[in-house]
């Protein structure tokens, strides 16, 4: 297998990877070592999807030849951070709180940076308080505004863009923007998943 390296510099304290508009492992530092378990030897140069075959919370595969998140990257979309079940070295498959980031030096060739942060059971219990806008324990309802939650709810009847700007007054670009946040919020990537999150949630 051929290395591919790549003149990409960056600093961080946390696990971090890397990948090219094809999806090969182009950066793999020391942290991501210790967190998944690969040694930058092997994965540098492999497909992210065949390495760590990433799916979210629900099961839905997105490391894969047509990853979503590289098709936003592409288009200098925001990919908010969420969580991703990785297939690690020597624990099987494991859920991180994954944060995106595209580096570029022109539209169209950049790469995805990942920073994989450890898993929630293995933070400080201190950092599992119920805190402003997360979705945990009896905070759920409480922590969407009464706008997000009529977005919500007008997603979860199928509504498009348009028909919620409409039903709610308001211009469609604030109701982008309202779906963003709510998606945001829910860390989920689609109005689907947002639905389905919203219902397991007893939130709709």
């Amino acid at each position: 297998m051929n290395v591919v390296t790549h003149s990409a510099n960056y600093i961080t304290g946390d696990a971090a990877f890397a990948v090219d508009g094809r999806g090969v492992i182009v950066l793999w530092n020391k942290q991501a070592e210790r967190l998944l378990g690969y040694p930058a030897s092997s994965a540098m140069g492999q497909r992210c999807w065949k390495l760590l075959s990433g799916q979210d919370i629900f099961g839905n595969r997105y490391c894969c030849e047509f990853c979503p998140l590289r098709e936003m990257a592409s288009r200098q979309e925001s990919v908010h951070g969420f969580p991703l079940v990785l297939r690690t070295a020597s624990e099987g498959r494991k859920k991180f709180p994954v944060s995106c980031l595209e580096v570029f030096d022109k539209p169209g060739h950049g790469l995805l940076l990942h920073i994989c942060h450890p898993p929630q059971e293995s933070r400080d219990a201190s950092e599992n308080h119920h805190a402003p806008g997360r979705i945990t324990g009896n905070c759920q309802r409480g922590a969407l505004t009464s706008r997000e939650h009529d977005v919500l709810e007008l997603l979860a009847e199928g509504k498009t863009t348009r028909e919620i700007a409409s039903t709610m007054c308001v211009s469609q670009a604030t109701a982008r923007n309202h779906i963003q946040h709510l998606l945001h919020k829910l860390h989920v990537h689609n109005r689907l998943e947002a639905v389905v999150k919203g219902q397991h949630l007893d939130l709709i």
